[in-house]
């Protein structure tokens, strides 16, 4: 069922050709010695091959598994080509198997810099191990830092914004949490992955926190974040009292990030009702971190971020068309963002 689901969808790419479907280690390392492909999909009970496979293909192995993989598995496969894997394909009816889909099309695309690592060099086999391992490394390594983006009425236009402006190259792991039914989760999710570049996917309990990777937290409850980099961070929920009744909490939320990542978090408060991310982004002042709020003219309810501004915690305070440039700036560490000034300047039009 699952070599037929992975076939149904690399069959949808035209630049994709399946060459061989194997029935067992034995076939799948004669028809690799025979057909020499650029790539290779194996589920994770064949990792007990891999050493031998590698002996006979020098290209990359995606690996396939039903199960979370342990990170010293993915970094001990890595010196026999494996450079990624994917878990199980929704059916064709589920709401998360577009996103799926594209996943698993784009780490196949990528095993092609995993190809063009090798080819024409006469160290081929150990620069494409380097190559892999690089790439794997990448994959397991924690964030360098959190963006969370909290909002409320008018909230979800607000990050729709925002994401379909950020660098594909942004290595902070980005959360997201706006005040809406548990419901409604999915069709925000849904409607930010439409637009970004980035995955996006709906948290979880236990969810780790990744690079580049956007995490849409699931209304109706309240959510925060564990662990401490430069270790794994994770997506749990929250146990303690949020000062507001909103949910999910945008205090909460800035509040653990804050503790989880230091003067790395970027925390911004956009458009909504109440004073919900103000209590929270005093934490990340009070940790290093920075604060961006969204500024009167473009929101279209300016309570939040207005009890930001009135309780001097935040670093800045932008148009949501300023907001995009700044956190690509603001997340590339050769290209820091002039604050200080911009600062003072708004901040003393409001009255604490």
């Amino acid at each position: 069922m699952v070599r037929l689901a992975v076939s149904k969808v690399l069959r949808t790419d035209k630049d994709v050709r399946i060459v061989a479907s194997t029935s067992g280690a034995h076939d799948l390392l004669d028809q690799t010695r025979a057909l020499r492909p650029d790539l290779i999909i194996v589920g994770d009970q064949s990792a007990p091959v891999l050493h031998e496979l590698a002996s006979c293909h020098r290209g990359p192995v995606l690996l396939y598994s039903a199960q979370n993989l342990r990170a010293s598995l993915l970094r001990d496969t890595a010196k026999w080509g494996v450079y990624d894997h994917f878990g199980p394909m929704p059916a064709a009816s589920h709401p998360d198997h577009a996103f799926a889909r594209r996943e698993l099309l784009r780490k196949v695309h990528r095993s092609r810099r995993v190809v063009t690592a090798y080819v024409g060099r006469s160290s081929a086999k150990a620069e494409l191990v380097t190559e892999v391992a690089a790439l794997r490394r990448t994959n397991l390594a924690p964030p360098r830092g959190l963006i969370v983006l909290g909002g409320s009425t008018g909230g979800a236009a607000a990050v729709e914004h925002i994401v379909r402006q950020l660098a594909p190259t942004i290595r902070h792991a980005v959360v997201v949490a706006v005040h809406l039914p548990a419901s409604f989760t999915a069709v925000l999710v849904e409607r930010l992955r439409k637009v970004s570049v980035l995955p996006v996917v709906q948290g979880a309990a236990g969810m780790r926190l990744e690079p580049g990777k956007i995490v849409v937290v699931p209304g109706g409850r309240h959510w925060t974040i564990r662990g401490s980099l430069p270790q794994q961070i994770w997506l749990a929920p929250a146990t303690e009292q949020a000062p507001a009744l909103d949910e999910p909490s945008i205090d909460l939320l800035l509040s653990s990030a804050a503790r989880a990542a230091g003067r790395n978090t970027l925390g911004v408060v956009l458009t909504g009702l109440g004073n919900d991310g103000s209590v929270g982004a005093q934490v990340v002042r009070q940790l290093g971190g920075t604060v961006v709020a969204q500024d009167e003219q473009s929101s279209a309810v300016f309570g939040m971020p207005k009890a930001v501004i009135r309780a001097g915690h935040a670093t800045v305070v932008l148009s949501l068309g300023e907001l995009p440039p700044f956190i690509n700036a603001h997340t590339q560490v050769l290209r820091p963002w002039p604050l200080v000034s911009r600062t003072t300047s708004v901040s003393r039009s409001y009255t604490r």
